[in-house]
């Protein structure tokens, strides 16, 4: 059976089989980082516009009249998100590619071709990451309709506990789902937490928190790089504080979101492999 350290550092290699197929899955990443770029800079615009209605007309944002409101921003916004959700299917369709090809123990990087196909696994995977979602966040929704602070506080915990103790759970679901292809195996729950036994509790929390925690140093380092990067592109760039956005998010998805995506999933896929020997 693989150690710890063989999954993640397999992992850590993993994108680097195919640059090509790597750079095709920034692609994706990139395009979303300038949608959400651009959505961020309308959503401020609309706000800042809200806020200066209601100076205005002495009255709250809420009860400004739509006919008052950019509504072509709106629109843009409105439009754009939509377009984002259709990109987030595909990068979900090809991470469930991603972790079937490493419970199959492929070392290669899935291909572009079945674009239909990655959409609709794209949709499988969605489901049943909203599905998991479901009870801890109407727990916390419970909390915020309470009013009392200290019962707010408490009830986030558990909201917190449970988003821990769902998440921990849905990779192992969504992996079962992918191995098998099928929707209904992400909520066999007998199976799935047979899994997690096979492999063993401790384990498999080990190598999740392991897998969490080189992400989290990654993401330091690229902060780091990143962030000296903005300041080589300010200088260069005066006054352009837009399109510095645009570019630092454009690299940001295009080289570091999928690289952590595809070593993330493929640690995912070892993991389920590991379980079921």
């Amino acid at each position: 059976m693989a150690s710890i350290t063989d999954c993640v550092v397999e992992g850590l290699k993993y994108p680097f089989n195919d640059i090509k197929k790597f750079l095709g899955f920034g692609v994706l990443f990139a395009l979303l980082s300038a949608l959400s770029t651009y959505i961020g800079i309308k959503s401020f615009d609309i706000f800042r516009t809200s806020v200066h209605i209601a100076e205005k007309t002495n009255t709250t944002a809420s009860h400004i009249p739509f006919s008052q409101l950019p509504a072509g921003d709106i629109y843009i916004v409105a439009g754009l998100s939509l377009l984002s959700l259709i990109v987030f299917l595909f990068i979900w369709g090809y991470q469930y590619d991603v972790v079937k090809f490493s419970i199959d123990k492929k070392s290669d990087l899935p291909g572009f071709a079945d674009i239909l196909g990655m959409l609709i696994r794209g949709v499988k995977y969605f489901i049943v990451t909203l599905a998991y979602s479901i009870i801890p966040v109407l727990v916390f929704v419970v909390g915020m309709t309470l009013g009392d602070p200290s019962a707010f506080i408490a009830v986030s915990l558990i909201s917190m506990l449970l988003f821990i103790a769902a998440y921990f759970i849905m990779i192992m679901a969504l992996n079962n789902m992918i191995a098998h292809d099928s929707l209904k195996k992400a909520f066999d729950f007998s199976e799935i937490t047979g899994n997690i036994s096979n492999l063993g509790w401790g384990k498999y929390i080990g190598i999740m928190l392991f897998t969490i925690i080189v992400m989290m140093i990654i993401s330091v380092a690229v902060s780091f790089v990143m962030s000296f990067i903005t300041v080589g592109f300010a200088a260069v760039i005066n006054n352009q504080a837009v399109v510095i956005s645009f570019v630092i998010a454009i690299i940001q998805g295009l080289f570091i979101d999928s690289y952590m995506s595809l070593f993330f999933n493929r640690v995912c896929g070892s993991i389920y492999r590991e379980s079921i020997k």
